[in-house]
């Protein structure tokens, strides 16, 4: 089967205008040329895309698949037209790299601070966002490529993951805490305790909920719940409230003596960090550069461990 880009995207100017005279308009072509296509467009696939009616047209179930790959392609040919604009100003990119907060305090931080060394005119975007939203803009091919926790989200076909490193969250609390004085704690010792806990369907919070059930400890009751890594370490630091976070995302707090980590005896908040790709979009060489870069200072790493 092969499907015309063109008669694609007037296909997704329809589905975003819902008629198609708007659509038309949108597109500049009549409405009997749109409708034209839109048919030509039903044919090469084999199925009706969209029910039509007074009112204006909508996506059926095919429509709706159909629809991904038409945002895709018009994503993958304006970052086209981007690139060769930017080329032509003496510049690579654009690189767009969607990351979680441990990735942006660790890794890619450094892999920047070494591409730019490398290449100082680069254009590229670093964008910050929760597992399932990244993973969507990077299907869309909205971001190159995701550099988080993996095996967090939804199973897609067309995602790839490459883990990096091991990522293992610890407590924290104030240094004059009255349990900081401890080399180690359970999650038993902390059933009076106050938590500032992910809030509820968080990625992370699913993840503390089985570290609690694989460890025979109850969920805590009460306490503060946000997704906000700024706002945690601001109540740690300033209550009787504990929190699990990695250490890298408290390493200038515990250096200036503002928050103490401790590592858990009795269960493992463990979980892999990588590269998340997708497989069937093309890979630019700035970001084939940009992921080299990770892997290699993964294995310096490794090397001086």
């Amino acid at each position: 089967m092969k499907i015309d880009p063109r008669r694609l995207m007037e296909f997704l100017a329809v589905a975003r205008h819902g008629s198609f005279n708007s659509a038309a308009a949108a597109s500049r072509v009549s409405q009997p040329a749109l409708s034209k296509n839109i048919a030509l467009l039903e044919r090469e696939t084999g199925v009706r895309l969209l029910e039509r009616d007074r009112t204006g047209a909508r996506l059926n179930s095919f429509g709706e698949s159909l629809v991904h790959y038409a945002q895709a392609l018009e994503t993958l040919l304006e970052r086209a037209a981007e690139e060769l604009s930017l080329k032509r100003q003496g510049i690579e990119g654009p690189l767009a790299i969607g990351v979680t907060p441990v990735a942006a305090a660790a890794l890619v931080p450094r892999a920047l601070e070494v591409m730019t060394r490398q290449t100082p005119r680069v254009m590229v975007s670093v964008v910050e966002g929760l597992d399932d939203e990244l993973s969507l803009h990077l299907r869309q091919g909205q971001l190159d490529l995701i550099v988080g926790p993996l095996g967090v989200g939804p199973h897609y076909e067309d995602l790839i993951e490459e883990p990096l490193f091991m990522d293992r969250a610890e407590l924290i609390m104030r240094p004059d805490h009255p349990l900081a004085p401890a080399a180690t704690l359970n999650l038993r010792d902390l059933q009076s305790t106050s938590w500032v806990l992910p809030s509820a369907g968080s990625v992370f919070r699913r993840q503390l909920e089985t570290l609690f059930v694989t460890a025979g400890t109850r969920w805590p009751t009460g306490g503060i719940t946000t997704n906000s890594i700024l706002a945690i370490k601001s109540i740690v630091m300033t209550t009787d409230s504990v929190a699990l976070m990695s250490p890298q995302l408290t390493a200038v707090e515990r250096a200036a003596g503002r928050l103490r980590s401790i590592p858990l005896a009795d269960a493992q908040a463990v979980r892999p960090v990588g590269l998340v790709l997708n497989a069937k979009a093309p890979r630019s060489p700035l970001a084939a550069r940009f992921i080299a870069i990770m892997r290699d200072l993964i294995l310096k790493d490794l090397h001086s461990a």
